[in-house]
């Protein structure tokens, strides 16, 4: 008769007894202590045929007598063997009496069941029984033998993808829904925040629990053709740290999903994500949590260690094929790209402590570099181009932009309009602040000239709601800095490269042209220059927008000719609090969907036109005002003789060192102003710059002439002009005075 257990075995049970293990099949036997709501395996015994033990910790060896002993009752007994089957037949009372989604059915690469599970629940927890069925018809409460199958290995079939979930249950509830074989699991994965990651894929589970990775038999991936990997492991401690575990088994790309800390502990993809993860807006309900792409992060295994070929020594490490291409070094910056998540750009000291998880060496950038090929690898900054690999400038370079993973979802766009209605108070003004919104939101291939300026002096009136709680996360959170002032007048300049959008939530530079000027190469450049802390400097394409907000009338200096900024009127009464809240709720219920979708209809349902890559900023009431608040006194007196001139009959013309000598002797304090900026001001005001110097008592001097003026000299030949000029020459006091 064949044994039903390893413990029919007299010999072997009084071994296991004493050593305190317990069957596992019918050859092993294992030693377990528990560490949280895990099992650990301590020591790993085996049993021949013929008697033969291994284990894999002396302290829990069999003796000597006892390993007699089980080789004496082992040759004597009959050894049945595991018989896969099409379907489950005479099933036991367990597995009769089960839930049938409490029966989990493994399967081999044939597609034949070669063990079940089935599911109990318990006082203290939940436990998975196996059962196996033998070549005597007879089902066994044990696990087959040799290493265990992952669960769902019949649904991989032509998929070269796969998900590799902790446990067959959280496995099986995504297969249900991807495979959509009822209305429910087609609604169910319509659903789903993560639904459309999961198609294209098989969904597979390991089995044995976190801490214990290698009994699974990892081997019949690769036999099924299996080229890529996610890992989902349950969200605790056990979970992550088994990660670079399975890692290492797969030789192929591998990504993992780390659920962030909105997740409650142990959650997997069976669990229904948490309830303040959805907001419902008008009877439709959103998702507002993270999204697949947020808690995805890369996992491959990245090293080798072969045989030293003397025979003796250390062995080498090398690294693994699959792994060469998914890190790429840039020459140009000294850092290293992930090419699969372009987003993930690191320094070598960096790297190395992320990779070590997954690698033999502590220095894996040494063998990254020592693969090197020369080849000059680059980087870009393209949101124009969807693609990861793109052309620039005559070579291949590595995409850094990240879209956007907001979904579009049409829907009542009311609450957002009538919010930007409130904030921006004239109605010319809201147009052109809506379609800067729309075109930064849904034209990422548009890059503008100018940007927003949101001023006002009393807080709380929806600056910050408009850049960082909207505008940010339809730009994509990758693709948004948040610059202090401090951080714009500073040498460092990450905060442009790889970016659609700065918002600067506090400007003040009072009397200080500093950060206009240094905002004003970000604004129109086509190109920056990025210098980063610990990175060598590198040029990229600049696509950086920059929307600034201050609670000061003097945020900023601006020239009188700007077409930089874009400087509509802000409401100063706040929106009442629960109007605020009603809007906020609205967003985090949706609402981002929404505008997005408005944003990328906004030319068919506006009437309006997204804004194009030439166009200047408009000008407004407010800007001009900036403009003259921005002017010196010396500047403003020179503005007024050039006005003063241009009212004139007369054709006029005066020496600038005389309008110098006016403004210091009309103006508090010293002039600082120098003489290029005087004749700036003065033919902003209407007046021409001569643009050739003129001798006058001896003197080459700079001339500003106005408009009658200019109509003689174009009139008269070369030689006269000068004449024309000193003819016409008068001080400033000879116009002022008689103005005044």
């Amino acid at each position: 008769m064949k044994i039903k257990s390893l413990t029919d075995i007299r010999a072997v049970a009084q071994y296991l007894t004493r050593v305190g293990a317990e069957a596992r099949s019918l050859s092993t036997a294992v030693v377990k202590e528990q560490s949280g709501k895990y099992w650990r395996d301590v020591a790993r015994i085996s049993f021949s045929k013929k008697g033969e033990i291994s284990c894999s910790d002396l302290q829990h060896a069999p003796t000597e007598l006892e390993a007699a002993a089980i080789a004496g009752e082992c040759s004597a007994v009959e050894w049945p063997q595991m018989k896969p089957i099409e379907r489950i037949i005479n099933p036991p009372n367990m597995i009769k009496g089960a839930n049938k989604k409490d029966i989990f059915e493994f399967r081999n690469e044939q597609g034949q069941i070669t063990f079940v599970q089935v599911r109990i629940e318990a006082e203290g927890g939940k436990s998975y029984i196996p059962w196996t069925y033998f070549d005597d018809n007879e089902w066994r409460c044990t696990e087959p033998e040799g290493n265990l199958p992952l669960f769902g290995l019949e649904k991989v079939g032509d998929n070269t993808t796969v998900f590799i979930h902790e446990g067959a249950k959280a496995a099986r509830a995504v297969q249900w829904m991807v495979d959509g074989e009822t209305r429910e699991a087609r609604d169910a994965l319509k659903s789903h925040p993560w639904g459309q990651q999961f198609t294209g894929a098989a969904h597979l589970g390991w089995v044995g629990g976190a801490l214990s990775p290698y009994r699974t038999d990892w081997s019949s991936l690769k036999r099924l053709g299996v080229q890529r990997a996610y890992i989902i492991a349950d969200n605790d401690d056990a979970g992550k740290a088994a990660v670079p575990s399975i890692a290492q088994h797969l030789r192929m790309p591998t990504f993992m999903i780390q659920f962030t800390d909105e997740f409650p502990a142990s959650f997997d993809l069976a669990d229904p994500f948490p309830a303040e993860m959805f907001k419902e807006n008008d009877s439709t309900k959103f998702y507002t949590g993270p999204a697949f792409r947020e808690c995805l992060h890369p996992a491959t295994w990245a090293t080798d260690q072969l045989p030293n070929p003397e025979g003796k020594g250390r062995p080498i490490t090398v690294l693994r094929d699959c792994f060469k291409g998914l890190w790429a070094y840039i020459e140009e910056t000294d850092t290293f790209v992930c090419t699969e998540m372009p987003d993930i750009m690191r320094s070598e000291p960096i790297l190395n402590k992320m990779l070590a998880p997954f690698s033999h060496v502590a220095e894996t950038s040494r063998l990254i570099l020592k693969a090197y090929q020369g080849r000059s690898t680059r980087v870009c900054y393209r949101p124009d181009h969807d693609g990861l690999i793109v052309t620039f400038r005559g070579s291949a370079a590595i995409n850094l932009h990240i879209p956007c993973q907001i979904p579009s979802i049409p829907g009542d766009i009311k609450p957002f309009l009538d919010f930007m209605g409130y904030m921006f108070i004239n109605d010319d003004e809201l147009k052109q602040a809506l379609r800067w919104c729309a075109t930064l939101i849904a034209r990422p291939d548009i890059r503008m000239a100018y940007g927003l300026l949101l001023i006002s002096e009393a807080q709380g009136v929806g600056k910050t709601t408009l850049g960082s709680s909207i505008l940010a996360p339809l730009v994509g959170v990758q693709n948004v800095s948040c610059p202090s002032e401090s951080d714009i007048n500073a040498d460092f300049n990450g905060w442009v490269g790889q970016k659609r959008l700065a918002v600067v939530n506090e400007i003040y530079s009072g009397s200080s042209w500093k950060a206009y000027n240094a905002l004003k190469s970000v604004i129109t450049d086509t190109d920056v220059t990025v210098n980063e802390k610990y990175m060598r400097q590198y040029a990229i394409e600049n696509w950086c927008h920059v929307l600034a907000c201050s609670n000061s009338m003097r945020a900023l200096k601006m020239e009188n000719d700007d077409r930089r900024w874009f400087y509509p009127e802000v409401t100063e009464v706040p929106w009442p609090k629960d109007r605020f809240v009603a809007f906020r709720k609205w967003l985090n219920g949706g609402g981002l969907s929404i505008i997005k979708s408005w944003a990328e209809n906004f030319e068919a349902t506006s009437g309006l036109s997204y804004v194009t890559p030439s166009e200047r900023a408009p000008m407004t009431e407010r800007k001009r005002e900036m403009i003259e608040g921005s002017r010196s006194e010396a500047q403003a007196e020179a503005s007024a003789i050039a006005e003063t001139m241009k009212d004139e009959d007369r054709p006029l013309a005066v020496m600038i060192k005389d309008v110098v000598g006016w403004c210091r002797d009309h103006v508090q304090g010293k002039v600082f102003d120098t003489d290029y900026e005087l004749r700036r001001a003065m033919t902003d005001a209407g007046a021409v710059a001569w643009s050739k110097r003129i001798k006058v008592s001896g003197r080459l001097q700079y001339a500003v002439i106005n408009p009658q003026l200019l109509d003689l000299l174009q009139r008269a030949e070369i030689e006269e002009q000068n004449r024309l000029i000193r003819d016409n020459t008068v001080k400033p006091s000879d116009i002022m005075e008689k103005e005044m």
